[in-house]
Order: C-alpha cells, then sequence, then structure tokens
C-alpha cells in the first residue's frame, strides 16, 4: 500500500461527515490516502484533473433531477430568417422564475464568442430571479435588440445575460436534417449546436450581484446559476433547431430525444481564468478539499463486486465523451485516444482479490500510466462513493462563504510562523532569473478581458492585475525581517500600505491545506491553458481541449439528462409548445 505520511487536516464538517461515514479508524485510512499540498498543488498535476461527481455542473443536475425543476417553453415564436423569442418558466423548490432567448437572424457566420464581440452574438437571455411580467419581458427583449453594448442595461431583477453562438457546421447541418424529415446522420459526430459565450452577472450590465440573490433561492450557490444559464442555453439549442426546421417544412422532424440527449453546449475560456484562480485562493482550497476528501474515502475501500461494476460503468460513459471530443491539437495534453485505451485496459483488468483496496488501484495507474489517465480514474472512482460526495457537498458553500479581513491585532512573530508552516515552498522559490517573472496579466479594454504581456517589451505592466503570488509572499517575508517579534500586524501595514493585501491574504488562508498553487504563474515556461484545465474541470467541463497555450475548449451537459427525463409525477407534458401559434419576427 502507498499512502501519504503526513494526514492532511480536514475541515470540520468534512471530518464529522467522514467519521459518519466511515468511523474514526476509517477516517484516518481515508486521510492517510489523500495527497500532500506540495504535491498536489504543482500545476503539472493540477491540470490534469478532470471532471466528476463533484464538480459544479454534476451537482446542480443532479439536484435538477432529484427535486425535478419544472422547466416549461411558456411561448415560442420563430421566424424564416432564424430569428426567435423564447419564453420559459422554472419552478423549482418553491421558486418560479423566468428565462428567456432571442435569437437573431443567421448570417452564416462563425462567431469566436469572446467578450470582445460585445452584443455581436447570435443569440442573447436573461435569466430572471422571480417571474417576470410579459411587459417586463418585452422590455428586455427590447434591450438585447440595441445590440450595442456600451448602451445595453438591465435591472437587478436579472440574474445574468447568456449570450451564445451557432455552431455554423453542427447548427446547419441538424437543421437541413430535420427539415427532409430526416434525424442527423450519427458519423456527423455532433456534441453540440451552440456555443456559450459567456454569463454577464454579478452587477455587470446591471444584473444583481450574487450576494443578492435571495437566500434559499435554487441559485444561490456558488456557481450554480452560472452553471443553470449554460443549461439553459442547451435547452434554447435544442428548440432552436427543432423551431427553425418546423418553419422550413411544416412536416419536419422534430430532434429525437436519444440525439438530443447527448448534445451539450461548446465552451472556449482563456487565461483570465488564471487571474481569478489567484484572486480567490479560498475557492481553490474548497474545491480542491471535497474531491481530495471524497477521494481518499473512496480510495480506502476495498475493490469488490459491486464497487467493480460501477467503476467499469462509469468508464464506460467516460470512453463515450472522449470519443465525441475534437482530438487534442497540442503536444503537451496527452492524446484522446491513449486515455480511452488506458481505461480500456483498467476496466477489463478489473477483479476481485487482484487489489487490497481501491487506493491500491489508482497507485498502480498512477505508476504505469500517464497524469491525465490517473486523474482521469480519480474522477471515475468519486462514482464508488456516491452518498459521501453529496453528504460533504456543503462545505462548498461554507468553504466559498470565507471571507479575507485583515486581524491587525496579531503579532509579527504569529505572522512568521505561518509562513514558517504554509510557505516554505514560496520563500525558497528562486527568482534571480528574470525569466522566473517574466510575464505579467493587465485587463484589455478593447478584448474585455484578462491579456498576458511580457514584461520589459508589452507596455501595459503599470495596469497590472495580482498573479505573482511568490513574489508577494517574499516581500512580506523581506520586510518582517526588520520587525520585532512583539510588534502588530497593524503596524506593519500603516508603515508598508501594499502589503495589507499580502499579510490578509496570508493570515485568512492559514489552515487551508490546498490554497495556494505551487508554482509560479508569472514564469516564461508557465502555460495559461494548464490552469483553465482545472478551472473548467472543476466547473464541469467534459472532454476539454486546448486551442493553444492560452485557450481551452470543451463542452457542458453533453450525454445528460433533459427536462422531459425528470418531470414530476402525475404531471403531463415536459413544456408547453406553441407551434401552431408561432408568427414570423
Amino acid at each position: 500500500m502507498t499512502s501519504n505520511q503526513i494526514e492532511p487536516p480536514l475541515p470540520a464538517f468534512i471530518e464529522q461527515r467522514l467519521q459518519e461515514f466511515a468511523g474514526r479508524e476509517g477516517a484516518l485510512k481515508a486521510r492517510r490516502w489523500m495527497r500532500p499540498a506540495d504535491v498536489l498543488m504543482r500545476v503539472e498535476n493540477l491540470r490534469c484533473f478532470k471532471a466528476s461527481r463533484v464538480s459544479f455542473a454534476d451537482m446542480l443536475l443532479r439536484r435538477i433531477v432529484r427535486e425535478r425543476w419544472q422547466i416549461r417553453m411558456i411561448s415560442a415564436e420563430c421566424g424564416d430568417d432564424g430569428a426567435a423569442r423564447f419564453v420559459y418558466r422554472i419552478d423549482a423548490e418553491g421558486h418560479s422564475f423566468s428565462y428567456i432567448a432571442r435569437a437573431y437572424p443567421w448570417d452564416g457566420i462563425e462567431k469566436v464568442g469572446r467578450r470582445s464581440d460585445g452584443a455581436d452574438r447570435d443569440m442573447f437571455g436573461a435569466l430572471f430571479v422571480n417571474l417576470a411580467s410579459q411587459q417586463r419581458i418585452e422590455r428586455e427583449f427590447e434591450t438585447f435588440d440595441i445590440k450595442a453594448e456600451g448602451q445595453m442595461r438591465t435591472d437587478s431583477d436579472v440574474v445574468g445575460w447568456t449570450p451564445a453562438n451557432r455552431s455554423s457546421r453542427h447548427f446547419d447541418a441538424v437543421v437541413e436534417a430535420l427539415s427532409r424529415g430526416e434525424q442527423p446522420a450519427p458519423e456527423l459526430g455532433i456534441a453540440y449546436l451552440m456555443r456559450n459565450g459567456g454569463f454577464q452577472s454579478s452587477g455587470r450590465n446591471g444584473t444583481v450581484s450574487y450576494p443578492g440573490i435571495p437566500e434559499g433561492h435554487p441559485l444561490a450557490h456558488p456557481f450554480f446559476a452560472d452553471i443553470f444559464a449554460i443549461y439553459l442555453v442547451r435547452l434554447v439549442s435544442i428548440d432552436l433547431v427543432n423551431a427553425v426546421a418546423r418553419r422550413r417544412n411544416p412536416d419536419a422532424a422534430q430532434l429525437d430525444i436519444s440525439i438530443a440527449r447527448g448534445l451539450g453546449i461548446g465552451n472556449s475560456s482563456g487565461q483570465g481564468m488564471c487571474v481569478a484562480l489567484q484572486r480567490w485562493p479560498h475557492w481553490v482550497a474548497t474545491w480542491v478539499t471535497v474531491r481530495e476528501a471524497a477521494l481518499g474515502y473512496a480510495k480506502s475501500l476495498p475493490v469488490d463486486a459491486g464497487s467493480i461494476s460501477v467503476v467499469r460503468g462509469s468508464i464506460e460513459s467516460t470512453i463515450r465523451i472522449y470519443a465525441q471530443t475534437d482530438p487534442q491539437t497540442q503536444d503537451y495534453v496527452v492524446a484522446n485516444e491513449t486515455v480511452i485505451e488506458n481505461l480500456t485496459r483498467i476496466s477489463a483488468s478489473l477483479r476481485e482479490g487482484q487489489f487490497r483496496c481501491w487506493g491500491d488501484v489508482a497507485a498502480h495507474v498512477a505508476e504505469v500510466m500517464d497524469g491525465e489517465t490517473s486523474e482521469q480514474f480519480h474522477s471515475v472512482l468519486l462514482d464508488v462513493v456516491p452518498d459521501f460526495c453529496d453528504a460533504i457537498a456543503p462545505y462548498f458553500q461554507i468553504g466559498a462563504a470565507r471571507k479575507r479581513q485583515l486581524q491587525p491585532a496579531m503579532t509579527v512573530a504569529e505572522l512568521r510562523e505561518i509562513l514558517r508552516r504554509n510557505y516554505v515552498w514560496a520563500l525558497t522559490a528562486d527568482r534571480t532569473l528574470a525569466e522566473t517573472h517574466q510575464h505579467f496579466w493587465y485587463h484589455s479594454i478593447d478584448n474585455g478581458e484578462q491579456r498576458r504581456g511580457e514584461r520589459v517589451i508589452d507596455p501595459h505592466e503599470r495596469f497590472e492585475s495580482f498573479i505573482d503570488h511568490i513574489g508577494l509572499i517574499q516581500r512580506l517575508a523581506a520586510v518582517l525581517v526588520s520587525r520585532g517579534d512583539k510588534e502588530r500586524a497593524g503596524d506593519v501595514v500603516l508603515d508598508h500600505p501594499d502589503l495589507h493585501y499580502a499579510i490578509s491574504r496570508v493570515q485568512y488562508l492559514d489552515g487551508l491545506f490546498y490554497a495556494e498553487i505551487r508554482d509560479p504563474l508569472a514564469h516564461r515556461d508557465f502555460v495559461p491553458a494548464d490552469l483553465i484545465r482545472f478551472f473548467l474541470a472543476s466547473l464541469g467541463i467534459r472532454g476539454s481541449t486546448p486551442l493553444s497555450i492560452r485557450y481551452v475548449r470543451g463542452t457542458f451537459f453533453q450525454d445528460q439528462p433533459l427536462p422531459s427525463e425528470f418531470l414530476e409525477p402525475g404531471r403531463p407534458g415536459s413544456r408547453v409548445r406553441k407551434h401552431e401559434n408561432e408568427v414570423a419576427l
């Protein structure tokens, strides 16, 4: 058996749940399988993380299905040119709210879908906090039709806007097939019809801030609003191809639910995610702690016939996603074919008696296979402990609620002790060479998002966003050397106001085992796509494929249930369609 010599401390909430499931001795075994932060929090390992049942999309969808959310189309209008207006009503856990979508005439032009596109999108949607009146809905549609980024404003009754773009390859192919009365051919390999263009929310364009979402609302959970908005765009994409096809031919086929279920939403994310990870490190700590705690528990369990069956089933569904994913084109990512081959070998070799516990299997996989396969197997392994994953999921809200606040009364001696306890890796990092902090990030007004520049060469260094946590820690340590043990943190801040953030950061992260990434993001050789993949895996993207070192694409909700599959018993119909009342826009 290979396990850690040092047991990571667990938050009290997770420790209590672990002991409830495993007992004191079982909890001890599980913690021993958790990996040390100095190993796990390296970029080379984080980049290999894969979506799992503790990713946000998976957690939200399980909740939607378990609580039988009702998502119904209230009205639909579609024109000959592909323009459309849809209105949906969502009833969830005692709350009702609206979602509207406005599709624009299809010009056949493939759009990148970045923030720099502004209002030039194929579709805009709005997710409301509550039910919106017809008058309010019309006003929002009018706002979309302005199509000028600087002039489009909404009110705080809107959670966020959902811009999206058609896939020129997939959307047209499906519409043409349906218009002929046929289903799209399987060989087309269609994984999505539209691509997510971001979620404009939390105060942007006048939307409500996330803390302003009422307590107890189904979307008052970290990332649930964002992820649910993507799920709704998926529904719009399916409803839109059906509506456009029927507009062309009243006898057109409608997309078969088995095909629709296999469709997700395309997504492409850029290097600005790296800045978000540095800005909110307690998010990172929360995500990794939940995943690693669940994984430690799964690894501690015996390899028996029941768990083997679960793992094989999960591997089978995972392979289906890889088979539909665009080929990897970057040489720093393991090819999909290799991961498929490795997972197939793992599945075929599983049998009782070969290994004592799942941790031994995972250790063997890590030893003989690549890191991508190893982390994918870890994600599969979480399906062995579904009830435990659900039991510790509330910690996502607990961890996200942690606040950074300066503790001015803390002594310098206590600050130094925190640095010795948590930041030896940063204090011993060699920054004498320029290559260790060669890059910087800045918010580009022209592009509306974060960009990476090169020091000395690029002119925007004075607008630098925070990314260099290692430099920050070394600067703090250098100042503390000259201060007396009994001096207070507040006194240090008075003399060095620029260290307020550094001191409050190390203070509020103390006790979070997986809080800090152990590598310099400003280094010349750092690949932003590595951490983008980690972020997207935490959100729940499957089949992530780097387009370059700066952008990663993938799909949300591929091969996941549709609303008609989790209807409340006794309620007929999934969505109210009014095709007979469709009118040209």
